[in-house]
């Protein structure tokens, strides 16, 4: 083994940096916002008579997007830290095997956030929610679209490769699927 290849292997540690930042911007999304909502609770609590129904169905919401954004924050950087580093010990669904199951489950919390994102506007009810709305809509149908496309492809080339090595796969029928 050569000397540059050793470096070239150790740049991929590199990627504990973004690991290290993306977990704290989440500890602190996670704190922050849990103690804010905990002093919210507090408040409606004690003085129930003067947190409005819809503001506080709102503060939730808000919360609750705190919450997601941090949850992406922290998935993505044990997302990195696993493909990059070392594997660790997590549940199934938790997993990552390849970069593009890293994006899927991103692009699936950010259609999640975006939701939340649009549910705090309807609260608030401002105006042009249906600008607001379809402005949503745009980037949620690009990456439905480029997650269709990427599945297709992926499934040409496992074709192409089954095709190549000999092997074929048979359809199956009807009463199989």
């Amino acid at each position: 083994m050569s000397a540059l290849y050793n470096i070239v292997a150790a740049t991929r540690y590199l990627v504990i940096i973004p690991v290290i930042g993306l977990i704290i911007a989440a500890a602190l999304l996670f704190v922050v916002g849990g103690l804010k909502l905990l002093e919210g609770v507090y408040m409606a609590i004690v003085n129930p008579s003067s947190v409005p129904t819809d503001v506080s169905v709102i503060g939730i919401v808000e919360f609750v997007h705190l919450f997601l954004i941090g949850t992406v924050l922290w998935i993505t950087a044990i997302g990195l830290y696993q493909l990059f580093i070392h594997q660790m010990p997590l549940p199934k669904w938790l997993q990552i095997n390849d970069i593009e199951e890293l994006e899927t489950d991103l692009i699936g919390m950010v259609v999640v956030v975006l939701a939340v994102n649009f549910l705090g506007v309807v609260f608030n009810r401002t105006e042009n929610i249906l600008e607001y709305g379809a402005a949503i809509a745009l980037p949620i149908a690009a990456l439905a679209l480029y997650i269709g496309i990427r599945g297709k492809r992926n499934v040409l080339r496992e074709k192409m490769i089954e095709n190549q090595s000999g092997k074929t796969s048979e359809p199956r029928r009807n009463d199989e699927q």
